[in-house]
């Protein structure tokens, strides 16, 4: 079988690979016996930032299934049963046109809902819903090229814990039942305001967020007298429906390929975060959004990360506990400052951690950042922040790694370990694996 090169979302990782189509409603145990030593991972969209997706000199298995119209039937009770790759944006739009919510959606629906799990995905609603993992009722795993296994809280819940959040290691996720959550409205009700310190946003972010659906601040992070200044939103659902929304009509523009030469510059970042922090009033804005268009705007613009050029970005979260505000703060203030330039960052808020033996969730406050990936190097300078972060018990997001020290991950994932006995004992010989298992020394 002839193999296929591939690319991470982020554009810093590249693999050759063999490629098998695979469809979660078909049998496939049998497709699944090219695999060799290298073994196989699962992909969808391939919209990883990093290589968590990529399998170099290996086997990629390709979910890619819009599946039938009652694939995405919900019962009475808002249980949805669905082929694990299946398309976020898809569900959602079926369970608000039926009056019910996925309760959490992370930052884009350019995803699957087996990648969603297998990344332990969370919103700008954790404080309040938790990640993923609290609405997932049970699930169906392809754990080796002969066994599927159905796993919940109550039947094998050792594998279920250790594929949420497990980035395709345990196994393949074929089906997965969630639980919706009703609501009344397809709208949010958005309130918007600046602060010019980050002080004043970081105490209004902590008062308010508790008391609010969704909560996120973008930061700007190359200011030079106010590092850390920025736009807080807030958001909670309307009364009645608003038939107006219609995201299908949304417009949308699109940057199909990766530009020959990165066009985010620092002069560029830093008009265009002057023109976004001054083009807000200085009163706090009051609108009406789609949920679609609140949850995941960035997606209007199709390919944005081409926008990077050909060596792309990598993104770097990270999640300190509350204690740790003034390490937040160190981190917000200095990073401007290193010779890798913050293109956008956005803090949230993040509540209970999940039973997921790799959780990245925990209280306290996460930050993302992107960063143009414009040499082998450009990751390794956020390294000093990683060790200090990993001494008070905070975490960087696998799911999104591009850098991280290999042994820093059993410090900030204090069951790993565990982790790794479980995935042994349903992936025997290293069946699953991946570019990313193999650089994290996860194997």
């Amino acid at each position: 079988m002839d193999r296929e090169k591939l690319r991470s979302w982020g554009g810093g990782h590249s693999s050759n690979s063999q490629k098998l189509d695979i469809d979660c409603g078909k049998d496939i145990p049998n497709l699944l016996q090219y695999v060799d030593e290298r073994g196989v991972i699962p992909r969808a969209f391939g919209n990883s930032y990093g290589d968590q997706a990529l399998n170099s000199e290996g086997t990629v298995a390709s979910i890619l299934n819009y599946s039938e119209s009652n694939d995405l039937t919900i019962t009475k009770e808002g249980r949805i049963s669905i082929h694990g790759g299946v398309h976020l944006g898809a569900v959602l739009e079926a369970a608000i046109h039926n009056s019910w919510i996925l309760p959490v959606v992370p930052g884009s629906e350019k995803i699957s809902i087996g990648g969603a799990i297998a990344a332990d995905a969370h919103g700008k609603n954790h404080f309040h819903k938790d990640s993923i993992a609290s609405h997932i009722l049970e699930m169906n795993v392809l754990t080796t090229k002969e066994t599927i296994i159905r796993c919940s809280r109550s039947e094998e819940p050792e594998l279920f814990w250790a594929t949420i959040g497990g980035l395709g290691l345990t196994g393949l996720i074929l089906r997965a039942t969630l639980q919706l959550e009703r609501i009344e409205s397809n709208e949010l009700l958005v309130t918007s305001e600046k602060f010019t310190t980050y002080d004043e946003l970081f105490n209004h972010f902590k008062a308010e967020s508790p008391t609010r659906s969704y909560s996120v601040a973008w930061l700007d992070l190359l200011s030079n007298k106010n590092p850390g200044r920025g736009i807080i939103q807030f958001a909670d659902f309307g009364s009645e429906f608003n038939h107006s929304f219609d995201q299908k009509k949304t417009n949308r523009f699109e940057i199909s390929r990766p530009l020959p030469f990165n066009t985010i510059s620092k002069l560029n970042c830093n008009s265009f975060n002057a023109f976004k922090f001054r083009n807000h009033p200085s009163k706090i804005l009051h609108k009406s959004i789609s949920i679609p268009g609140f949850l995941y705007p960035l997606d209007r613009l199709i390919g944005w990360n081409n926008l990077y050029g050909k060596k792309g970005l990598f993104q770097w979260q990270i999640v300190v506990p509350h204690s740790e505000e003034i390490l937040l703060k160190e981190i917000i203030q200095t990073v401007g400052t290193l010779p890798v330039l913050p293109t956008l960052a956005v803090l949230k808020r993040l509540g209970s951690e999940s039973n997921s033996y790799l959780s990245f969730c925990k209280p306290g406050w996460t930050l993302a950042v992107d960063f143009p990936n414009e040499n082998a190097s450009s990751r390794s300078l956020l390294s000093e922040f990683d060790r200090k972060i990993t001494e008070v018990g905070g975490r960087v997001y696998l799911a999104k790694d591009s850098g991280l020290e290999p042994e820093l991950v059993t410090e900030m994932y204090p069951r790993f370990a565990e982790w790794k006995q479980i995935r042994k004992k349903y992936s025997q010989e290293n069946f699953w694996q991946s570019d990313f298992s193999r650089r994290l020394k996860l194997d």
